[in-house]
């Protein structure tokens, strides 16, 4: 499946820089690089425009060409921007190591996960080390917040008004024939979620992957990420000890960030008391 479709630009939007972002995610889902031709047919564009977009973006080093098979992809000058960025977001600094230590606890593949806007973006993630691994894919630009179990911890953590809002306006595809497509019913799923303080996603995102994923909550209380999660859905006996463990992993992320329980900080109120 594409998931890079070609879309009209809003009126203000330059349509090239729209294409050459539309490049960089593409073959940031292709390790092994495209040629340009291929490039060009997956996202519909004119032969010519890709060719000039692609020259321009290895010139400024965010694209690479393997120089025997020809082929363009991501270059180390992308990813030396993206390191920078998250080297200084205090929830990449504390959360990498806790997430390292998550995958190998589990031997799955662990995330620490955001939300921009109605997106959610990896910001660190530890590939599993089982012979077999389910990992999930993030198509670019799709909704998929509920259906999968860190998208549902973001949401189910936004202020109320926040909320209901997004929920009331995004598109609630199914995925498969467990995904929640009801308001109503994704609102009640997200009451549970926070009442419990983890989410699942019961294949809802794709058949055979499930998934675990608590909240990780800055020294305000604000949940600004996940930890996470995916293993394959027919070791359903694993559930109780994954939702455990994430959960565990959540918690020291968020000891670094500052957080303390509102239990904890009411006994400590009355001890000063």
């Amino acid at each position: 499946m594409n998931w890079w479709t070609v879309n009209e630009t809003p009126s203000g939007h330059i349509r090239s820089l729209d294409k050459g972002m539309d490049i960089i995610e593409l073959l940031a889902a292709e390790p092994r690089g495209l040629a340009v031709a291929e490039i060009a047919r997956r996202l519909g564009f004119n032969a010519s425009t890709t060719h000039h977009l692609v020259a321009t973006l290895r010139r400024r080093g965010f694209l690479d060409q393997d120089p025997e098979t020809r082929a363009y992809r991501v270059g180390y000058r992308l990813v030396s921007v993206v390191n920078e960025f998250v080297s200084e977001a205090d929830v990449y600094a504390v959360g990498a190591g806790p997430i390292r230590e998550l995958r190998d606890a589990t031997g799955d593949t662990a995330y620490l996960t955001i939300l921009q806007d109605r997106e959610i973006f990896v910001v660190f993630e530890a590939t599993g080390i089982h012979p077999v691994q389910t990992r999930r894919p993030r198509p670019p630009g799709q909704i998929v917040l509920h259906g999968i179990a860190s998208g549902k911890t973001l949401l189910a953590h936004l202020p109320d008004e926040q909320r209901r809002a997004l929920v009331a306006e995004m598109p609630l595809t199914r995925f498969t024939p467990n995904t929640i497509t009801t308001p109503h019913d994704l609102e009640t799923e997200l009451a549970a979620i926070r009442a419990q303080g983890y989410a699942l996603d019961r294949e809802e995102w794709l058949l055979g992957l499930a998934c675990v994923a608590s909240p990780v909550f800055d020294r305000n209380g604000v949940c600004v990420a996940t930890a996470s999660v995916a293993y394959p859905a027919v070791q359903a006996e694993r559930r109780d000890e994954l939702v455990q463990v994430v959960g565990e992993t959540a918690a020291r992320i968020s000891t670094s960030l500052g957080f303390v329980p509102r239990g904890e900080r009411a006994g400590a109120a009355e001890q000063v008391a």
